[in-house]
C-alpha cells in the first residue's frame, strides 16, 4: 500500500473509532464510566480512570460563554490529562461553578487525582452535549473532541467541559 492510501485508511479508521467512542460515551452515565468500560473492553491500561497530569493556563473563551456564570459568581478552571495506569487517554478542560457544589467536592477536585465526573457522580448530573467532532475534523492527535454542559439537580449548570480524546483509544 502506498503512503497516501495508508494515510486515508488510518483517517477512515480514526473516524469510525471516533464515531464509536462518541456513541459509547453518550450511552454511559459519565465520560469517566464510559472511558473505563471502553478501555476494559480493549485491554487498555489497568486500574481506574484518574487524573495523571494537571496543567495550568486559561480556559478557551468558548467555555466561559457556554458556562454562563452569574454576575460575581466564582468560576474555577481545571485542565487535566485523564489516564488509566500510565496510558494517557484524554485531555479535559473543566470550567465550573464551585458555589453550586458541596465543599467536599470542591476540595476533592482541588487535591485528588479523581476525575471530575467521578467527584460529581453523587449529584447525578446530566450531560448536555453541545458539540462533537471526530476523525480528521477533531484535529491532529485527536480521534474525538466534545464540548458539553454538566447540569445538576434542578437544572442548574454546574460546569462547561471540553474534552479531547487521544488516538490510543482507537488502538493506535
Amino acid at each position: 500500500m502506498n503512503d497516501w492510501a495508508e494515510t486515508i485508511g488510518r483517517s477512515e479508521k480514526a473516524t469510525r473509532e471516533g464515531d464509536a467512542l462518541a456513541a459509547h460515551l453518550a450511552a454511559a452515565t459519565s465520560v469517566t464510566v464510559g472511558l473505563l468500560s471502553w478501555c476494559e473492553a480493549r485491554g487498555l491500561g489497568e486500574g481506574p480512570i484518574r487524573v495523571i497530569a494537571r496543567a495550568g493556563g486559561s480556559p478557551h473563551p468558548r467555555l466561559a460563554t457556554l458556562l454562563g456564570a452569574g454576575p460575581g459568581e466564582r468560576v474555577e478552571f481545571r485542565r487535566v490529562v485523564l489516564g488509566r495506569g500510565s496510558i494517557a487517554l484524554a485531555e479535559a478542560e473543566n470550567l465550573f461553578l464551585p458555589g453550586r457544589l458541596p465543599a467536599e467536592m470542591c476540595h476533592a477536585l482541588a487535591v485528588t487525582d479523581t476525575p471530575f465526573g467521578t467527584v460529581l457522580a453523587p449529584l447525578r448530573p446530566v450531560r448536555r452535549t453541545i458539540a462533537v467532532t471526530h476523525g480528521t475534523a477533531a484535529g491532529p492527535g485527536t480521534i474525538l473532541r466534545q464540548e458539553a454542559l454538566v447540569v445538576g439537580p434542578g437544572g442548574s449548570v454546574l460546569a462547561a467541559v471540553s474534552e479531547r480524546f487521544l488516538p490510543v483509544l482507537a488502538g493506535r
